[in-house]
Parts: C-alpha cells; structure tokens; sequence
C-alpha cells in the first residue's frame, strides 16, 4: 500500500466514523455543553468538516469550499468564511446546527470531495511544499496527514468523549 491508498481507506474511514458518531443525536445531544462551558459536538463536527472544505477545496485546489459553492452557509444561516479556529468560547458556544440532516448532506459532499481529491494524486507530489494562507509552507504528507486526519481524529475522540459524558455510547470499542 503506498501513502496515496492509505490516505484514501485512513479519510473515508474517519468520515464514515465522523458520520456515525452524531447519526440520531437528538438536538439537546448535539448542544450539551461538558460542565457547561466546553464545545458541544455541533461546534466541534462544524468547525472539524468546515476546516477539511476549506484546506481541501479553497486551500489546495483554489476554489470555492463546498459551504460556499452550494449555499450551505445561506442555507444554515451561518457566517460564510468563519470555520472556528480562533473563535472565543461564546462565539463557539453560539454555534448551532438545528438541521443535522442537512448538516450531514453537506458533510458528504465535502467528504466525497476529500476523497475524490486525495484519489487523484500521485505519491511523486506528496513531498512537494506549497505555501499555503494561513498555514505556511507544507507539503501534502502534513496537509492531508496532520490537518484532515490527525486533526479530524482528534475532533471525533471530542465528540466520543462528549457523548460518553452525556451516558451515551462513544468510541465503539
């Protein structure tokens, strides 16, 4: 298996674990707040699919992220450009998803976008280093493998504990 097969099974399994995790969280679930200040699940899901939209799709491949492009912003009344990093507890706490049906339909397309994206490269490119807003000079190796897989892994170990912390079920091991 070379790097290019490994991040494709590592990003589809980690969305389709992503996908798992909030599937039926009734919108209290979704909203709890740990001993009443930490990120509930909806900011953390929301702020960990909109930094893959953004380092994906705006980032790398120099178009509109999927939030933009199909409206979803508009659709969830939410702040066009803002994907949370740097956000104050309050600013985080103000996030909500009311529809996560709908949510979830905009993480697949973002998630079918990752996908498709890390299917089409060559191993040869991995290494090459671009200087990238807001992240400085990286090459593939440290985008798709720290920022989409080591950061959304550690966002979905948030939402298990979260979940955990509510009496329900979280990893599922």
């Amino acid at each position: 298996m070379n790097t290019v097969d490994y991040f494709r099974a590592a990003a589809k399994e980690l969305h389709d674990s992503l996908l798992e995790a909030v599937k039926e969280l009734s919108n209290e679930q979704l909203h709890f707040q740990p001993l009443g200040r930490g990120n509930h699940i909806a900011f953390t899901l929301w702020h960990c699919v909109r930094t893959e939209d953004a380092v994906i799709n705006y980032l790398l491949q120099k178009r509109a992220p999927v939030w933009n492009a199909e409206g979803w912003d508009k659709e969830f009344g939410m702040d066009a450009r803002a994907q949370g990093t740097g956000m104050t507890a309050e600013q985080a706490a103000a996030v909500h998803i009311q529809d996560l049906n709908g949510f979830s339909k905009y993480s697949q397309n973002v998630f079918r976008e990752t996908e498709a994206y890390i299917a089409g490269l060559k191993e040869e490119i991995l290494d090459e280093v671009r200087d990238l807003p807001m992240l400085g000079k990286q090459n593939l190796y440290q985008v798709i493998g720290g920022i989409v897989l080591s950061h959304g892994a550690g966002h979905l170990s948030d939402i298990w504990y979260v979940k955990g912390l509510q009496g329900l079920k979280g990893c599922p091991i």
